[in-house]
């Protein structure tokens, strides 16, 4: 199921994962509605303003501590 790699090539992904690699600026790209999918199984059409107030709070802080620490 896992594919073996060489010390180098770990150590490459390592280092590119450090820098804010592949995986990070995937994260990047993540919109507010990408988000509320994901997480809250509802897209920006289907929520109400209550949830809106408080998801956009929750989006914020989620995408601050794993985004902009890059």
């Amino acid at each position: 199921m896992y594919k073996q790699i060489s010390e180098n090539e770990f150590n490459k992904l390592l280092s590119s994962y450090e820098q804010g690699g592949t995986y990070q600026k995937k994260k990047s790209s993540i919109t507010y509605n990408d988000w509320l999918v994901r997480y809250k199984g509802k897209t920006v059409h289907e929520i109400d303003v209550n949830e809106h107030t408080k998801w956009s709070k929750e989006y914020q802080s989620w995408k601050k501590g794993n985004v902009e620490k890059i």
